[in-house]
């Protein structure tokens, strides 16, 4: 039986949760702040339409925002948390297996769905269900491997005619998106990658789909190996229902204004010091010595 998988990702999620219990400003642009506001880590759609960009610091972008009346909001990782809990339930309930791969993104496994009921029809309910029971909006796309389903939801984002719901299961029309999309938008291609690839004329989707997959794995990794394999609708990734133990613990905050007093320093540090002690108890972990 043919494996089909359907990755479900939430649409601006963090911005999208604010605007949740802000409905005054469902038009407004917003951004959402990282610990003590240094910089933007999610954007609404409207935000980005004004150009600004993940990642970038608060102080840079001072002026656009009284521009333009951006509203900003500190981050609110317990309510992105308990949002994103009730976006998997639903996942959870609809699928027989399901991974969450982050806080705002999952892995359905679908395979056999389509003898009940046709793919596309299934991706769409399970859309409206979310959007009806949580308030958030997702784009689904539907493959035969998780490579081309991350593929799908690109297309389910990026194109609104799909009405955000793209299945990718026909073997045309992975060829087709793949000949449209950048080797650098396919998942797990980096920027690095990317540039040795287009050095070697591997400049789009398709370009690496058709390339020779023990030339690309002796040059560069079994990794991409599989990666071209998926692209051509081998299933080499399976679900990950146990989440492997986290290697490193990291966590860091950048400030929102110039630190100059020790004390203020001392008291960074052994905030973020406890709460990544929190994180290491939660994954049952230690430090070894």
């Amino acid at each position: 039986m043919q494996t089909v998988f359907a990755l479900v990702d939430c649409n601006n999620f963090y911005a999208s949760c604010e605007k949740l219990f802000r409905p005054d400003l469902k038009r407004t642009p917003i951004v959402v702040l990282s610990n003590n506001d240094g910089c933007v880590i999610a954007r609404s759609k409207e935000a980005k339409s004004l150009g600004i960009k993940m990642g970038v610091p608060m102080f840079q972008v001072q002026e656009e925002i009284k521009q333009h009346g951006i509203v900003c909001f500190s981050s609110n990782y317990a309510l992105y948390a308990d949002m994103s809990n009730r976006v998997m339930t639903i996942l959870e309930e609809e699928a027989p297996r399901l991974e969450v791969y982050s806080i705002d993104e999952g892995f359905m496994d679908l395979t056999g769905v389509d003898h009940v009921t046709g793919l596309l029809a299934f991706g769409k309910r399970v859309k409206a269900k979310v959007d009806k029971w949580t308030g958030i909006t997702v784009g689904i796309g539907i493959a035969p491997t998780k490579t081309l389903a991350k593929l799908a939801n690109h297309a389910a984002k990026k194109y609104p005619a799909t009405g955000s719901v793209v299945d990718l299961m026909d073997s045309d029309r992975q060829k087709r998106l793949l000949a449209l999309v950048d080797v650098s938008d396919v998942w797990g291609v980096g920027s690095r990658t990317t540039a040795k690839l287009k050095e070697r004329g591997i400049h789009i989707g398709l370009d690496l789909a058709n390339a020779d997959p023990k030339s690309i794995r002796s040059e560069f990794s079994v990794v991409l190996e599989r990666t071209i394999r998926e692209l051509n609708g081998v299933s080499c990734l399976d679900l990950e229902l146990v989440r492997p133990t986290k290697q490193q613990i990291i966590c860091s905050r950048s400030f929102g204004h110039k630190v100059t007093e020790k004390r203020e320093l001392r008291e960074a540090i052994a905030k973020y010091t406890t709460r990544a002690a929190e994180k290491l108890r939660g994954e049952n972990a230690f430090v070894a010595l």
